[in-house]
């Protein structure tokens, strides 16, 4: 007589729990599809009724250093909103707002043909350049919140120092 083969119980997934996790999995595909291509499109918002990122080509300022004193015209028809500063050091570069390097930039921001000046002598020791980059405030989509958009680096305007 043949050997007899034990059978051990085995068990399957139930059907029903088999389409729980396939819907399951489904949707998190789903969801992080979502996420990504809504991060590739973006809400940046409006600025005079076309996307904000277009109105960065029209920002147009004269800027320059000198002694420690940095002095910004806007002399185009965008009102910038504030400023960041990139302060570039050997090793490396640090970034911040323009307000945070000084009190007296105007609340809201600077308007065309408006200038400014400020001591930045404190932040900018040790630096090899800064690079002014413009920040917009628009409108979102919806036309009811404000928001601010940080033009890219290639908007900037950058002083050897």
């Amino acid at each position: 007589m043949g050997k007899q083969i034990k059978r051990g119980k085995k068990r399957a997934l139930s059907p029903v729990i088999a389409t729980t996790l396939l819907i399951a999995i489904t949707m998190v595909i789903a969801l992080i599809l979502f996420v990504w291509f809504r991060g590739m499109v973006g809400d940046y918002g409006e600025k005079f009724g076309k996307n904000i990122q277009l109105s960065c080509n029209d920002v147009t300022m004269d800027v320059s250093y000198s002694g420690g004193n940095v002095y910004i015209s806007n002399t185009g028809n965008v009102p910038i909103f504030t400023i960041n500063v990139k302060i570039s050091k050997p090793g490396g570069y640090q970034t911040k707002y323009i307000t945070e390097m000084t009190s007296n930039w105007p609340s809201i921001g600077l308007k065309q043909g408006e200038t400014f000046s400020a001591d930045i002598s404190s932040y900018t020791t040790d630096a090899t350049s800064i690079t002014l980059i413009p920040i917009l405030i628009g409108t979102s989509s919806k036309g009811e919140d404000k928001k601010t958009f940080v033009c890219d680096e290639k908007y900037g305007y950058e002083l050897t120092l």
